[in-house]
């Protein structure tokens, strides 16, 4: 076990500064275009309603950018692998008990594309990133509580189908269960996503007392290219973190993990 959180977190810590350094690289230009939007409708703003307000930034953008950001994309990424260590123990446990063999690796590189899907995948498409610029203080309550019931629903769905698809295998055959479990799973994520609260918070153009526009509303080029940056560094993490892992257990072990008629 100790060996298996031991490839998590170096995995994890890998995972991490890899999409670090995509996040620099491909999303921060975007994050300072949503600044820059963001400061100047405020001082439009400001203009039309007469009043004026000083802020000052406790850490500059610099720092914001780089230690910051470095430091909280790696922290998520050791707290990822750590977890996903577990996981993947358990279910190795899990399919021993069932007496399903299967490929550590093989094991690996499904279990990160299903934290993706479960984790990632599927609480975006309730409640998708949003840049500076783009969203309301007085909401930002109901969308946090919104976004942590969409991960935790989707994570219990995820290991509720996985646990009837291993069920059903010795009955139906290994395919038409884990067919039948995936699409259980679509259709329980397609209601949860009805049911959940939308929030559409999109900045439209500001206007005169006349009804002229005198700001525009925020790009839309820009939110989609943020948005489709956003899950593809998320994707890179979750496929980073799974070929690590994959790769440092075959390395470290002499010995098969103990599990599926091993």
């Amino acid at each position: 076990m100790n060996k298996i959180v031991g490839c998590g977190l170096a995995s994890g810590l890998i995972a991490g500064v890899v999409t670090f350094a995509y996040t620099r690289w491909q999303i921060a230009p975007l994050v300072e275009q949503a600044v820059g939007f963001e400061e100047a409708r405020s001082h439009a703003e400001q203009t039309l309603t007469g009043e004026h307000a000083h802020e000052h930034e406790v850490f500059t953008r610099v720092v914001q950018e780089n230690v910051g950001a470095g430091t909280g994309i790696v922290a998520y990424g050791l707290i990822v692998g750590a977890l996903f260590a577990v996981a993947f123990w358990m279910l190795t446990a899990f399919l021993a008990r069932r007496r399903i063999a299967a490929d550590p690796r093989w094991v690996s590189m499904t279990l990160a594309a299903a934290g993706f899907v479960a984790v990632t995948l599927v609480p975006f498409m309730v409640l998708p990133a949003n840049p500076p610029g783009v969203g309301h203080e007085d909401s930002a309550g109901a969308r946090t509580a919104g976004y942590l019931a969409a991960l935790v629903a989707s994570v219990l769905l995820a290991a509720v189908a996985t646990v009837v698809a291993a069920r059903l295998i010795p009955r139906i055959g290994r395919w038409p269960s884990v067919m039948l479990a995936g699409w259980g799973y679509v259709l329980a994520v397609c209601l949860l996503t009805a049911a959940l609260p939308r929030f559409d918070e999109v900045p439209t153009p500001l206007l005169d007392t006349s009804g002229a526009v005198v700001f525009p509303g925020f790009p839309a080029a820009l939110l989609a290219d943020f948005r489709a940056d956003s899950l593809t560094a998320a994707a890179l993490m979750w496929a980073v973190l799974g070929t690590a892992f994959s790769m440092l257990l075959h390395r470290t072990s002499d010995r098969k993990v103990a599990y599926a008629d091993r």
